[in-house]
């Protein structure tokens, strides 16, 4: 018998290139030569051969890559792994509100009592949303006293959370269950409200509460817990079981274990702000109002599989303490899950540093802050127990950084059937769709080169774009009060001259030196950052008896200062105007009765410039109102407005109440955020996109 020198190739695992190495192998073979491989018995043989071959290969590659978290695909295995680091995936969680409520006793009710309670789970419904109503309810009880003047119980600052209340006995039986392993038959609940109980038997109703394990190093062999983890099928329900008298206290056979948990919606009951009561409080239904704090929110999905491959790790390190910046992040990521991002700094870290404290910045899901109610509950329930008793948490707002684009965008118009409008959309698109998967969040970066190539890869017809940047940042001005107001941009700023140059936006109006009111804007003075930053004296002199006289001389104008003397002594000298064009000065100081010898330099700028407030006069001519209204450091982007007295801030349609804006380009391409900075577009703003397509015929 003769054989082949056709080797058999194993390297390629996909179907159609299986089957024709194994028609090429046989057809090498002496023993099928002339052979017709696409007969209708050799062809089912082969499709066998390769079906068999390529379920092997995908089996294997499926088993290595499960064995590991990293690579692992399906969800029951993500869970083996978190099982082994003892971490439980996040549930459903379900939407918090805050209310306030106020119960008044109709005609017919008890008018006599003076208190009243507003029992644990006390129902109310929610407006319709997508065309539902949501149930919620009071996860504690509350009790008012009748306030005499308006004769209403008036329960303040009550949490209301958006979830059916569920209750499940189950049978502690040694032989049918010797584990005392009790799955939970919903795939709805949010496990942060459940509480256990065991009741000695069916028949006498003593109750032991149990609590869930959060440490194993505290767990007795007489500690009353339980213990939850996330059932490894796909049906998202959860198993609750208990010790074994070694490890945590095991309920009596014939016990009875009551489960008591809230059933939700997760994602779905967000952004809710009106309620009804459903139910009596206290015996009182005539008259239930409820008014709405904060609107409900904080309702999640459970985590998905990303998620638990990068969280288990991470808390498997922490131990469930928050000590180092990612334990802190894990945490708020895991207890608090209406959350996009969290940034968290040490007060080292912080400018100016603050010690012994740790900085956490959270950006909410479905809105700009958290409420100053919500921050108070998660340092008192979520991080209180879990941080550093030395080490006092504060949560911060995000600071947002808005990106103004003013894009002009080339195309040829015989490579394209869309028209400039269409085309145009369809560059506001791709904006949009960079903005959502790079910006909005911590950390992010603006990078105007790959924007450029986004723009140009998003139809073919496009030829070049150019882009315009200009950083936002939002003031809220308190009326009536004189008040110095600091912004930070993160990043260097660009010396620009009319019409590029930086420019506040509404106009806001206050008195000019007659007391007539004007509605005024910010303007960066030209050329100010080319005057004196300041004056140092060098050699204080002597035996100054009068105030000497300072005087700047240089290529520059209009600098002027004044000195100060303390003891005959010129102890400093004091700038009042800082001219402009100056790229050389000298200082001389002359006069000053008997004295003599004190010497002094200028300090140029460069990195310093004056803002001005100005109005426009009905002829349309620019009148200055303030020529020191504040400053702007270009070289690390802090901008001030000193001491302003607003009356009033023109209503714009854009921005919140009392709003103004400061707009400026960056003085590079890339933008950068730092702690707490943000960058986004706000895409709700018309003059945060403007698109000019111009189409040249090539």
């Amino acid at each position: 018998m003769t054989t082949s020198n056709t080797n058999l190739r194993i390297t390629e695992l996909d179907y159609d290139q299986i089957r024709e190495n194994l028609k090429d192998y046989l057809a090498g073979q002496a023993e099928f030569t002339d052979y017709d491989f696409e007969g209708a018995g050799m062809s089912v043989l082969l499709d066998i051969l390769a079906y068999n071959t390529h379920y092997m290969g995908f089996y294997g590659n499926m088993i290595a890559n499960e064995a590991f978290g990293d690579t692992a695909q399906v969800r029951a295995s993500i869970l083996s792994h978190a099982k082994h680091m003892n971490y439980v995936p996040g549930s459903q969680v379900g939407a918090l509100a805050l209310v306030d409520i106020a119960v008044t006793p109709g005609g017919a009710e008890d008018q006599a009592s003076n208190t009243a309670t507003l029992s644990k789970f006390t129902k109310f419904l929610s407006s319709a949303k997508d065309g539902t109503n949501y149930q919620f309810v009071t996860i504690h009880s509350n009790t008012a006293t009748k306030n005499v003047t308006s004769g209403s119980f008036e329960f303040s600052n009550v949490w209301l959370k958006q979830g059916e209340v569920v209750t499940k006995q189950y049978l502690m039986d040694v032989v049918g269950n010797p584990d005392r392993r009790f799955t939970i038959q919903s795939s709805n609940v949010d496990t942060s409200t459940i509480t256990v109980s065991v009741q000695q038997s069916t028949t006498n109703t003593a109750k032991s509460i149990y609590t869930q394990a959060q440490d194993i190093t505290e767990v007795t062999a007489n500690s009353r817990v339980f213990w939850i983890e996330e059932n490894s099928d796909a049906n998202g329900q959860y198993t609750i079981y208990f010790g074994d008298d070694y490890i945590g206290k095991k309920p009596a056979n014939g016990s009875v274990a009551i489960v008591t948990y809230l059933d939700v919606a997760g994602e779905a009951g967000n952004s809710l702000d009106r309620f009804v009561a459903t139910d009596a409080v206290d015996g009182f239904n005539a008259n239930i109002a409820v008014s709405t704090i904060t609107k409900s929110a904080s309702g999640a999905s459970r985590e998905t599989i990303e998620e638990i491959r990068k969280r288990a790790p991470i808390h498997y390190t922490s131990q469930n303490r928050a000590v180092t910046d990612e334990d802190f992040q894990l945490l708020m990521l895991r207890d608090y899950p209406n959350l996009d991002a969290v940034s968290v700094w040490s007060g080292a870290e912080n400018v100016p540093p603050v010690y012994g404290k740790v900085f956490l910045s959270l950006k909410p899901t479905d809105n700009y802050e958290i409420t100053a109610v919500e921050k108070d509950r998660i340092k008192n329930e979520i991080i209180a127990n879990r941080s550093i008793m030395t080490v006092i948490p504060e949560i911060v707002d995000p600071i947002y950084t808005y990106l103004l684009l003013n894009v002009h965008v080339s195309y040829d118009p015989k490579k394209t059937t869309l028209t400039s409008n269409e085309l145009s959309q369809l560059v506001r698109q791709t904006i949009i769709d960079y903005r959502d998967s790079e910006l909005k969040t911590f950390e992010s970066v603006f990078r105007e080169s790959a924007l450029h190539r986004l723009i140009a890869d998003s139809e073919a017809s496009i030829i070049s774009s150019e882009i315009t940047i200009y950083l936002q940042r939002r003031v809220e001005f308190t009326l009536d009060e004189t008040l110095t107001y600091e912004i930070q941009f993160y990043q260097a700023l660009d010396k620009l001259s009319f019409p590029d140059q930086a420019y506040s936006y509404p106009s806001f109006t206050v008195t000019d030196l007659a007391g007539v009111e004007r509605k005024v804007f910010y303007e960066v003075t030209p050329d100010s950052f080319t005057g004196i930053d300041s004056i140092t004296v060098v050699d204080t002199g002597q035996d100054y008896t009068e105030i000497p006289t300072v005087t700047i001389s240089g290529d520059g104008s209009g600098a002027t200062a004044t000195a100060v003397v303390v003891n005959r002594k010129v102890e400093s000298i004091t700038l009042n105007e800082r001219g402009s064009n100056y790229s050389r000065v000298t200082v001389s100081i002359t006069g000053g009765g008997d004295g003599s010898g004190a010497t002094a330099t200028g300090v140029l700028g460069g990195d310093t410039g004056v803002l001005r407030t100005f109005y426009y006069k009905e002829n349309g001519e620019k009148e200055i109102i303030n020529e020191n209204a504040g400053t702007i450091r270009f070289d690390t982007g802090v901008v001030t407005f000193s001491e302003v007295l607003p009356l009033a801030v023109t209503d714009n349609i854009q921005y919140s109440t009392n709003i103004i804006t400061f707009n400026i380009q960056p003085d590079e391409e890339t933008v950068r955020t730092v702690r707490n900075n943000i960058i986004d577009i706000d895409v709700n703003d018309p003059k945060s996109i403007t698109i000019e397509m111009l189409a040249e015929n090539i």
